[in-house]
């Protein structure tokens, strides 16, 4: 009898462990992207940026801060075809200045630089994000108020066809 009920407190004692660790995985994580280099033409090419991202498992709602000098850096978001030519005329949209960004849906996201010949150099990242099913992030969590947040909606205007709503949010620094 009593070995059957240090089962049953071994079970109970998982199920709550596990529970805490689902909603503790659900917290949104905080990354600087690019760490202390922050957003800017990398002295490693765009394999400084490609290998940042490959380090990180980002998911639905963890925030990314991007660091740039304004008026020597923005950030756009372009389309994969864009992306892998470093075409930056028609962006989807541009960021003129440093921000916490809320990605809120899954998928990629091809970003870079407008600046002449920054994207050239490197100044492009593409990021996945998962869906936020309860697995954690290897950052440490962070929150952030919904007072404190404007919603953005990027909107492409390819003529190509392609029309797709990214959900995102931005709070400035």
């Amino acid at each position: 009898m009593v070995a059957k009920s240090m089962n049953v407190s071994n079970v109970l004692v998982l199920v709550i462990a596990a529970a805490v660790f689902t909603l503790h995985g659900t917290e949104a994580a905080q990354y600087t992207v690019g760490d202390e280099l922050g957003w800017t033409i990398p002295p490693g090419g765009a394999a400084t940026y490609a290998s940042w991202a490959a380090k990180h498992s980002l998911v639905v709602s963890d925030i990314l801060t991007f660091n740039f000098a304004v008026g020597e850096q923005d950030l756009a978001l372009v389309t994969k075809e864009d992306f892998d030519a470093c075409n930056t005329a028609e962006p989807l949209f541009v960021f003129q200045e440093p921000g916490d960004f809320i990605f809120e849906s899954e998928g990629m996201y091809y970003l870079t630089c407008t600046f002449a010949g920054h994207c050239a150099k490197g100044q492009k990242i593409a990021l996945y994000f998962a869906p936020s099913g309860g697995s954690p992030s290897p950052s440490p969590a962070a929150s952030q108020s919904a007072d404190d947040a404007a919603a953005v909606k990027f909107v492409s205007k390819k003529e190509y066809g392609f029309k797709k709503s990214i959900p995102v949010t931005m709070k400035s620094l």
